[in-house]
């Protein structure tokens, strides 16, 4: 599915995450609307793609990235993240930047806001401040 067939709200949202849940009793306890920038020397901050960021009950991060194309997702347990950057944006959005060893390294950056124009996020603003508190307790600094 391309970021052009989405329908952005929070049904989708949690339909697109639980397919990302790996056990039987797994769920999402925080799903929130992000944007992905990319990662690396030739990043640019104009590519900017929509997806779908969350936790789960058993201490993973799940994510979807909707590209031009196709939806690439991601998923770690919190325990593998080796950085992790959280910080506060000029707008009160959240940048999170953190990095994750799979079978290879990961990096992955996305920002989120905690208030969403319309209706189709109730649950935004909640979900945000969540995410953001797990993410940044479990910096491995502090770990």
């Amino acid at each position: 599915m391309s970021m052009f067939k989405l329908k952005c709200n929070q049904d989708e949202m949690l339909e697109m995450l639980s397919s990302q849940l790996m056990f039987a009793e797994e769920a999402v306890t925080a799903g929130v609307y992000a944007t992905f920038q990319d990662t690396g020397f030739f990043a640019s901050s104009r590519h900017v793609v929509i997806g779908y960021v969350g936790l789960t009950n058993r201490n993973r991060l799940i994510a979807i990235r909707a590209g031009m194309l196709k939806t690439e997702p991601f998923s770690t347990d919190l325990s593998y993240i080796t950085k992790i950057k959280v910080k506060k944006t000029l707008f009160g959005m959240w940048q999170v930047y953190l990095e994750y060893f799979a079978e290879r390294a990961y990096k992955l950056k996305f920002t989120v806001s905690p208030k969403i124009l319309g209706a189709k996020f109730p649950n935004q603003r909640a979900n945000t401040d969540y995410l953001i508190q797990t993410l940044q307790g479990c910096s491995p600094a502090g770990r």
